[in-house]
């Protein structure tokens, strides 16, 4: 496979991406994307994306760096699945949902009330 030249550029104004892929060795085409098309693109790469993992084994994330955003829109509701689907919208990717099976629920929510309960005596001691 010949190595990619692959370049993206924002537009001033933020309502466009330039975007540019082709061989290293030869001249291409810019393509212009409104943010609509770009979210598409994205979701067409997470697609095959996941294409190419889904035989592999899942890791666990623990140790991992991973990209952090602060505060964003979220909402839950219960799942299809017994359980619960927790949705965010990133600034990277989109909106994205997980439907979470009842065990993960029990277990995120016993981890996250420890994590309260710590931070509340942590508060509450005298310095």
């Amino acid at each position: 496979m010949a190595e990619a030249r692959v370049g993206i550029r924002v537009a001033d104004d933020r309502q466009s991406v330039t975007i540019e892929i082709g061989p290293s060795s030869e001249q291409s085409e810019p393509i212009a994307l409104n943010l609509d098309q770009l979210t598409q693109i994205i979701k067409l790469l997470g697609q095959a994306r996941a294409l190419m993992v889904e035989d592999e084994q899942k890791r666990p994330l623990d140790g991992k760096t991973v990209e952090t955003v602060i505060d964003p829109p979220w909402y839950i509701q219960v799942a299809q699945i017994d359980g619960s689907l927790l949705a965010f919208d990133h600034p990277s990717y989109g909106p994205l949902a997980f439907a979470l099976p009842r065990a993960d629920v029990i277990r995120i929510v016993d981890i996250l009330s420890k994590h309260l309960a710590y931070a509340q005596t942590q508060q509450e001691k005298p310095s």
